[in-house]
C-alpha cells in the first residue's frame, strides 16, 4: 500500500513538475533496479546472499539425508522394540527435526536481515549523498525512480552516473549474520 501511494505521490510530483519545467524545475531518472543489478557493491552483496543461502541448503541436505536414515532406522527397530519406548523414539526424532527447522529458519533470517540492514547502511552511507551530487552536477532539481516516470525527453537518465560514482566510492559492503 505504502509503494502504490509512494509511486502515485512521485507520478504526480513528476507531472506537475514537468508542467513547471519551464520554470526552471529540472528533473532526473534513476534506474533504481539497475542500480541494483549493475552496481560492483550490489553484485558483491548478492553474491554473499547466495552464497549464504546456499550454504545452508547445502547443510539442510544432508541433515535432511541423516533424518531419513534415522527414520529409517526407527522403522526397522519399530517390530523389535516395546511400544512404549519406539513411541518415545519417535516423539524424540520429531522434536530434533522441529529444532532443527526452527534453527533453520533463523539462520535464513538472519541472511535476511543482514542484507536488509546492508542496504539501509548503502542507503543512507552512500547512494543517497552520490545520487543527490550527481543530481546536482547534471543541473537537476529533482530525481525520481526511473520505474515511476515516463521520460518524454532524453538525457534525463543518470543511472549509469550514479552506477560510476558508486563504484568508484564502493565496491564491497560485508553481508554480517548472527
Amino acid at each position: 500500500m505504502k509503494k502504490i501511494l509512494l509511486a502515485s505521490i512521485l507520478s504526480t510530483m513528476f507531472f506537475v513538475s514537468s508542467a513547471n519545467a519551464k520554470d526552471g524545475m529540472n528533473i532526473g531518472i534513476a534506474d533504481v533496479m539497475k542500480i541494483n543489478k549493475d552496481a560492483k557493491v550490489m553484485i558483491s552483496l548478492n553474491k554473499q546472499k547466495d552464497a549464504k543461502l546456499a550454504s545452508i541448503q547445502t547443510e539442510v541436505n544432508a541433515k535432511r539425508k541423516e533424518f531419513e536414515k534415522k527414520e529409517e532406522e526407527l522403522k526397522n527397530k519399530q517390530a523389535l522394540m516395546a511400544k512404549d519406548a519406539f513411541v518415545k523414539e519417535i516423539q524424540t526424532f520429531q522434536a530434533d527435526v522441529l529444532k532443527y527447522d526452527k534453527s533453520t529458519e533463523q539462520k535464513v533470517a538472519s541472511v535476511e536481515k543482514g542484507y536488509v540492514e546492508a542496504l539501509k547502511n548503502l542507503q543512507k552511507n552512500y547512494l543517497d549523498r552520490i545520487i543527490k551530487k550527481v543530481g546536482q552536477e547534471k543541473g537537476f532539481d529533482l530525481i525520481i525512480n526511473a520505474q515511476t516516470a515516463i521520460a518524454i525527453t532524453s538525457g534525463l537518465d543518470i543511472t549509469d552516473d550514479i552506477i560510476e560514482a558508486l563504484d568508484d566510492e564502493i565496491k564491497e559492503i560485508e553481508l554480517k549474520t548472527k
